[in-house]
């Protein structure tokens, strides 16, 4: 069977975006908690999802979709990474973070522009790499550092972050 190719073409939008993130908001992760995807977004989550925030300083962390693709295998994925970088080492930080990076995880990155994106939506998030630094002189980065890692068929889809089931929890 031929694939069927949809091509829409884009016009040159507004010059009114930036780049970077605010924060991210982390949940543990379930099969199926996540509605559809309908037009690039997700509504809603399918049941009540509490979602806790993990703030940064700004120009700290980025959110990069690689697509992948194989001619000779007839596949395509999209590598989602989140790098995050939280400053000060705090104890407590040792033991929640070392907690969490166990387990896949639910992401949603908020953008500057307050875009809201589902990362690992189908198949969760996994830390991939991390790093608890100290620094060497003094005015050197001291905390964490941590990359968060999906592979999915899509790029991540934008969440409404007003979605009856979804509560966003700050710290």
């Amino acid at each position: 069977m031929a694939c069927s190719v949809t091509i829409n073409g884009r016009a040159l939008p507004c010059k009114d975006s930036l780049g970077g993130i605010k924060k991210i908001w982390v949940a543990a992760w379930s099969d199926d908690m996540w509605d559809a995807v309908a037009s690039g977004e997700i509504p809603d989550s399918s049941a009540a999802l509490t979602l806790k925030d993990y703030d940064m300083h700004k120009n700290t962390g980025s959110f990069t979709q690689t697509l992948n693709a194989s001619i000779e295998n007839g596949t395509i994925f999209y590598e989602q990474v989140v790098s995050c970088q939280f400053s000060k080492e705090v104890a407590a930080d040792i033991g929640g973070f070392q907690d969490m990076i166990k387990g896949r995880l639910a992401i949603v990155v908020q953008d500057v522009n307050d875009n809201y994106f589902v990362v690992g939506h189908t198949r969760g998030c996994e830390v991939t790499a991390g790093t608890v630094e100290s620094g060497t002189a003094i005015g050197d980065f001291n905390g964490l550092r941590y990359e968060f890692s999906a592979q999915e068929s899509i790029a991540a889809p934008f969440l409404d972050s007003t979605g009856a089931n979804l509560t966003f929890t700050a710290t």
